[in-house]
């Protein structure tokens, strides 16, 4: 290998100077994965564990767990996993148990991983008929619009990146999710609650006693579940499973604030339940045990924090602080619920600081940087030019010096994004650091990017990939449950303000089968909803919402719809044309590499 390297030295600086597309010498790089991450792997392997007599987790069939409690006169299912198809895996392992009917479903948070295979185990007519109850906190359907309506397209793409979507058969042996086997992409399904609560909920449910409590951490509407007559807590992402909590995720998702989640676990210590059932990982049984993984992984959040705030309050930036704030021995150790497979301490400073302070650092210099293009084309100058600077990232690259590599290269890519040798060495650098990682989020940024350096992973196929993943977010099922403020809502944030900038006009929708009426006012490239029709506009569009339905899920269009006679239209159609022509609905390819 030194051999290669050397080599590969004296043919780079040759090269350089002499062609705009030379590249280092071939290499093959071979996957591989972080040991520690490969055993991992073995914490989730397929298996209904019993618990306390009548309750039942299955593990390792997708991403998040799905339990299930024998209660007297039923069933009471406590999430329903990622996919349908795997989904009925499990609820066939159920019905080896028992042949007891569904009495109810309990989605712990909006997260697809918790509620997407609802329909295993309950249909649409159960729920209606009064037959099976849905459990849910207040905000979970406002949770779930969010996510998918209002920040859908972005979301959907930096998930793909952070569940490695896009990645190769090759670089998926022997890999996990950090907090369960890898998930499964396909069309989720949904059923909007029938009982919500805002913060406790004691009730019975087929014949049991069962307490809920909301204890916000990672995500806002994250409720447990407490059985008191066999002391079982449910905990749901509270105990977030076998790996440091995910306080900052890589895809991106509002503040999560470590104190509010420090005061939910401390919240489950205080059940002193003698088993939990977390909806990521393995249970654990013994009071004892229980609270010291409640404890350790409580302790290990609020070093974090602590240890932040403290350094924050020297003047440290999130750079500085990266390198200053890390879990002492016995904390990092603590093994798998303190290891760093899913959540990263370095990601989880930069949030807190973020939280507090937001994005300005102290120094002017940030306030109005030059455009990235034009800083690196300056720097690039500064040190000599392009060659210059590729021949310091390839022998960084040579050296093994990964990150220095892809810093050096990036100014180039900022420059010219078809620079092959820029690109080249980038990439290479990636797959290493990204085959080196023992974080599962890391490695598959890493590796996807990687992949749209070296071309194999393009706008349309990103696109195709985020089309994918946004069925996860946003389905036909979920669609149905949106009322039409969702859908009317979401063209505020689409109006193009240049073609809507000397335009004055209102528009009014009716929907006569639900009784509602909206109106969206566009003044001169802003975009305000209102509840009714105020008096006097004059465009209006009749049409029901079992129709805007299928204008959602992308059936049918509204102009379809007036054509047929589906859509009513009262007013100038000039004018509605023109309304219409303020708004973006156009969804072009996004790449967050190649920018």
């Amino acid at each position: 290998m030194f051999l290669l390297n050397r080599t590969a030295a004296v043919l780079l600086s040759l090269a350089l100077p002499m062609a705009s597309q030379a590249a280092l010498p071939k290499e093959q790089i071979a996957p591989s994965i972080h040991p520690e991450l490969a055993a991992h792997t073995q914490h989730f392997t397929q298996k209904v564990y019993q618990v306390a007599g009548n309750v039942y987790s299955a593990v390792g069939w997708q991403l998040g767990n799905v339990a299930m409690i024998e209660a007297p006169e039923g069933l009471i299912i406590i999430d329903t996993g990622e996919s349908v198809s795997e989904s009925r895996k499990i609820m066939a392992e159920f019905r080896k148990i028992t042949d007891k009917p569904v009495k109810a479903v309990v989605y712990t948070h909006f997260h697809p991983d918790h509620i997407n295979g609802v329909k295993a185990f309950v249909t649409e007519e159960q729920v209606r008929s009064g037959e099976v109850q849905i459990i849910a906190h207040d905000t979970l359907l406002a949770n779930v619009v969010a996510q998918g309506a209002l920040v859908g397209p972005i979301l959907s793409v930096r998930s793909g990146y952070s569940f490695g979507a896009a990645l190769p058969a090759s670089d998926q042996e022997q890999m996990n999710a950090g907090i369960g086997p890898l998930a499964i992409v396909e069309a989720s399904t949904f059923i909007a609650p029938t009982l919500t609560f805002k913060d406790t909920l004691n009730t019975r449910i087929a014949g049991l006693d069962l307490q809920f409590l909301h204890v916000p951490s990672e995500a806002p509407d994250e409720i447990i579940v407490y059985l008191p007559d066999n002391r079982v807590l449910i905990s749901a992402e509270v105990e977030q499973g076998p790996t440091l909590p995910n306080i900052h995720t890589l895809r991106g998702t509002k503040f999560r604030d470590p104190v509010v989640w420090v005061e939910s676990l401390d919240k489950l210590r205080a059940f002193q339940a003698e088993h939990m059932v977390p909806l990521h990982g393995r249970p654990v049984s013994g009071a004892e045990n229980v609270e010291e993984v409640l404890r350790m992984t409580r302790d290990g959040i609020a070093y974090i924090h602590d240890q932040t705030v403290r350094w924050m309050n020297k003047g440290l930036t999130p750079d500085e602080l990266v390198e200053q704030v890390k879990l002492p021995p016995h904390l990092a150790g603590y093994t798998p619920y303190l290891r760093e497979y899913y959540g990263t301490v370095k990601h989880s400073v930069r949030q807190i600081y973020n939280g507090y302070l937001g994005w300005f650092q102290g120094d002017p210099v940030a306030l109005d940087p030059l455009p990235p293009k034009d800083k690196a084309e300056r720097l690039m100058a500064l040190m000599g030019g392009r060659e210059k600077l590729l021949l310091a990232a390839g022998n960084a690259y040579l050296k093994g010096d990964f990150q220095w590599a892809t810093e050096l290269a990036t100014y180039a890519i900022q420059v010219d994004k078809k620079d092959k040798l820029a690109r080249d060495i980038k990439a290479r650098s990636f797959r290493k650091l990204g085959y080196a990682s023992m974080n599962v989020n890391w490695r598959n940024w890493y590796l996807t990017s990687a992949m749209e350096l070296e071309g194999k992973l393009e706008g349309k196929d990103v696109q195709a990939m985020a089309m994918q993943m946004r069925s996860a977010f946003l389905s036909p099922d979920m669609l149905k449950t949106f009322p039409p403020r969702i859908f009317l809502q979401n063209w505020i944030t689409r109006v193009d303000p240049e073609k809507a900038n000397g335009v004055q006009l209102t528009l009014g929708f009716e929907f006569p089968d639900i009784g509602e009426q909206w109106a969206l006012e566009v003044r001169r490239g802003v975009v305000q909803l209102h509840q009714g029709i105020p008096e006097g506009t004059p465009l209006k569009l009749t049409l029901d919402k079992t129709y805007l339905d299928t204008v959602m899920s992308g059936e049918n269009g509204l102009l379809k719809g007036v054509l047929l006679g589906d859509v009513k239209v009262e007013g100038n159609l000039l004018d509605i044309k023109t309304f219409l022509g303020c708004f973006d609905f156009n969804e072009a390819p996004i790449v967050l590499t190649l920018r």
